[in-house]
């Protein structure tokens, strides 16, 4: 039997799992296809991977989105082509820099910045993934793209390992950071494990280790391990709806708000009198409208 509910299942992926190996896993375990996952994380990389099951997989797209933070090492003095500890590394420097100048570094790359992507990334120049080429030994020129990284802290240096916490917003490489600050440096950097602490609202705390999904996880305890939708929704308005109002929003047709004023949010979450989720809903202030954007079917 299949899963009826919807939610999230915040996941603490082990490194040596891809992204798609834990959707597969959930899949199995819960018995439905209706699976998915909010932003990649590299088989080298662990930590925090939101899986939406159900309705909640209409909400990825904007969990994705949200703010991300990560624990980084980096190894100084050796490049690798991969930019990560995949890759083939040739050593650059021996003399490894001081703190002050890494600090320094680092500070260049905070704010909104033009970022390379790694040749080794998923991501597609002529219709066709990088790391696919990459494998092949074609040389592509993989375009910078527009980013933002709110912060670059240096936790701990001991050369030649320096831990970096990353703030960033969606989009963010952090083996690009990690390339760029050798090439900055001159000596050379490579990222050597990446752990992610924090998506949007979801953090590490509350992640499931995929050891406790395995032993646990049924359809029977899936309310007990996931979060509900509206968890991606906070701290947005609640609006509650009856009648009318519902059989409007359930065929995607706009409810009138009664009254607009300075305190009307963009978006709202929307249950019915006996709060049942119903979806998300846009506010369109010109009109006096709440505009249902990801509907809960019945």
């Amino acid at each position: 039997m299949g899963v009826t509910a919807h939610g999230f299942l915040i996941v603490d992926k082990p490194r040596g799992w891809t992204s798609h190996d834990v959707v597969a896993r959930v899949r199995r375990l819960l018995g439905t296809r209706r699976v998915g996952h909010a932003g990649t994380l590299d088989p080298a990389a662990e930590g925090v991977l939101v899986v939406g099951v159900g309705s909640a997989t209409r909400l990825l797209e904007q969990v994705q989105s949200g703010a991300k933070q990560y624990v980084a090492h980096v190894v100084l003095g050796v490049e690798s082509d991969s930019g990560d500890v995949e890759g083939l590394g040739s050593a650059i420097a021996s003399r490894p820099p001081d703190r002050a100048a890494i600090e320094a570094a680092l500070q260049t790359m905070v704010g909104e910045i033009r970022q390379v992507p790694p040749a080794h990334s998923a991501i597609k120049v002529g219709g066709e993934a990088l790391y696919r080429r990459a494998r092949r030994g074609e040389v592509v020129e993989v375009p910078a793209r527009t980013v933002h990284v709110s912060t670059l802290a240096v936790l701990d240096y001991r050369p030649p390992d320096v831990v970096v916490r990353v703030d960033c917003g969606s989009g963010v490489y952090v083996r690009a950071i990690a390339r760029d600050l050798g090439r900055d440096l001159g000596c050379g950097a490579y990222l050597h494990a990446l752990l992610r602490t924090r998506v949007g609202a979801f953090t590490l705390q509350a992640a499931w280790p995929m050891e406790d999904l395995e032993r646990g996880l049924t359809p029977p305890t899936w309310p007990l391990m996931a979060l509900h939708p509206d968890a991606a929704l906070q701290p947005d308005d609640a609006l509650a709806l009856g009648g009318a109002a519902v059989e409007s929003w359930y065929h995607g047709r706009p409810v009138p708000i009664p009254e607009v004023t300075e305190e009307t949010t963009p978006r709202v979450r929307g249950y019915t009198w006996d709060g049942d989720w119903l979806g998300v809903a846009s506010t369109d202030q010109a009109r006096g409208l709440w505009q249902p954007r990801a509907v809960v079917g019945r």
